[in-house]
């Protein structure tokens, strides 16, 4: 209950009314002092050149509700890989890897135990040298600086971002100052922090972006015709509408002697739940394999 509260909170401050907007960062860069301070210090939190997360996660997948695991790897200030491991019907797994190193884009997919007839579309690795991998580098970059902005509140040094205050939300339940987040390189970048008032937390980051789609489907295979190879990848749908995407932290926890790091992350995408990832453990500065992030 506690944390649905949380919740409806967070969802109240999204559409509260900022107060008078104060800009300036002098102001942005006190409560950013604040909220390090109060998720461990300057120190815990300059320390953390590189992160791992392992949890489950859920997903909205049209009408069906995916389930599985979810690592999260990144090394600063340009390597970083997402592995999602899903099952539909809990039968067949889904695992598909995103991210990218440097100039370079990280796709793959691959499934296990997939029944005859079963199609599964998933972003296609785009050509390379071609403007769809530059936007999908250009997605994967702002993927990272949204995650370090809201665990580490600063940006990776190879996306240099402002922090400009942008305000109060007020809301029934509880208040929030508004950091702006945006491109020192023009390159479109933006997001707004939402801090906590009481407890200087990260509450929310939202942004404007579209969620990535993963279709699952099952055809059917007449008698006497040979059944198709157990998992077709086929092109994915036409990307929808760019919306707001807000993502809720909560549940902090001190990790490995260092930070506070929210251990429940929800999504969702233009109002409504689309992913949750409930973090069970964070490893600081991991000794990454080999390999970890070279091209699928």
């Amino acid at each position: 209950m506690e944390r649905l509260l949380g919740y409806w909170l967070m969802a109240a401050l999204t559409f509260g009314g900022y107060a008078a907007q104060v800009t300036g960062n002098a102001k942005a860069a006190e409560l950013l002092e604040q909220t390090r301070a109060a998720l461990g210090g300057e120190a815990a939190m300059d320390k953390v050149h590189g992160l791992s997360a392992t949890g489950s996660v859920t997903r909205a997948a049209g009408n069906m509700q995916l389930a599985g695991d979810i690592t999260l790897q990144f090394q600063l200030p340009d390597r970083m890989l997402r592995t999602d491991s899903l099952s539909p019907d809990g039968g067949m797994t889904l695992v598909t890897d995103q991210g990218f190193n440097g100039a370079t884009l990280l796709r793959g997919s691959r499934t296990f135990n997939a029944p005859p007839g079963a199609i599964i579309r998933t972003p296609p690795t785009p050509p390379k040298g071609s403007d769809a991998e530059v936007q999908a580098l250009r997605t994967a970059r702002a993927d990272l600086a949204r995650l370090t902005v809201a665990l580490l509140l600063r940006a990776p040094q190879s996306q240099p971002l402002d922090f400009t205050y942008g305000g109060a939300a007020e809301a029934p339940d509880g208040k929030a100052d508004v950091i702006d987040v945006t491109s020192s390189e023009g390159n479109g970048f933006a997001a707004k922090l939402f801090l906590d008032s009481v407890t200087h937390r990260p509450l929310m980051l939202s942004y404007r972006g579209v969620a990535p789609r993963v279709v699952v489907q099952n055809r059917r295979v007449e008698r006497g015709s040979a059944p198709p190879p157990g998992a077709a990848q086929t092109p994915p749908e036409p990307a929808g509408d760019v919306v707001d995407i807000d993502m809720f932290l909560d549940d902090y926890r001190k990790v490995d002697g260092g930070p506070m790091l929210p251990h429940h992350i929800t999504r969702s995408v233009a109002g409504e739940v689309n992913e949750e990832w409930t973090l069970t453990s964070y490893t600081v500065n991991p000794a990454f394999k080999a390999g970890t992030f070279d091209p699928r």
